[in-house]
């Protein structure tokens, strides 16, 4: 367990994390899509940009607080005669506690759209993710239904 924790802390950085939860907001939007496509909702920019305004930023939070540490350490230390030193690892941890929130944060959704979708969630992540999902619920009946057109100008 050890190794493994030193392994990751060695190679876990504000750029890896923000890549591993562009991973999960893509899952997440694939699954969104899925859920409301079987139950008739219609795609719009709404629904589906709705998500990713809030999703995208997010997940590019741990690589920006990356880039903080980055620029604090080459920066001089003796700006305007006072001496400046940050101990860079407390950002590591500030950017993997941040990494933490936002992927609790995208994993109920996504979690929650594979419930919507019709997957089988874990007895365990139900409980977990029973507001978002009710939350979503609610958006189903907000949002336009699905014109089931296949061919132009013809309706199914």
């Amino acid at each position: 367990m050890d190794t493994i924790l030193k392994y990751l802390f060695a190679n876990l950085n504000g750029a890896t994390e923000t890549v591993l939860l562009f991973i999960l907001v893509f899952f997440d939007t694939i699954l969104g899509s899925k859920w409301r496509k079987a139950n008739n909702v219609a795609i719009t920019s709404n629904g589906g940009l709705g998500g990713l305004k809030i999703s995208i930023p997010l997940a590019l939070a741990p690589m920006v607080i990356w880039l903080i540490t980055i620029l604090f350490s080459v920066l001089p230390t003796h700006i305007g005669n006072r001496v400046f030193v940050f101990d860079t690892p407390i950002f590591d941890w500030i950017t993997f506690a941040t990494f933490i929130g936002i992927a609790n944060f995208m994993s109920k959704s996504l979690l929650a759209n594979a419930q919507l979708a019709g997957f089988t969630v874990p007895n365990w992540a139900i409980k977990w993710v029973e507001d978002e999902y009710h939350v979503k619920l609610k958006k189903i009946e907000t949002e336009p239904e699905a014109a089931n057109i296949t061919e132009i100008g013809k309706e199914k």
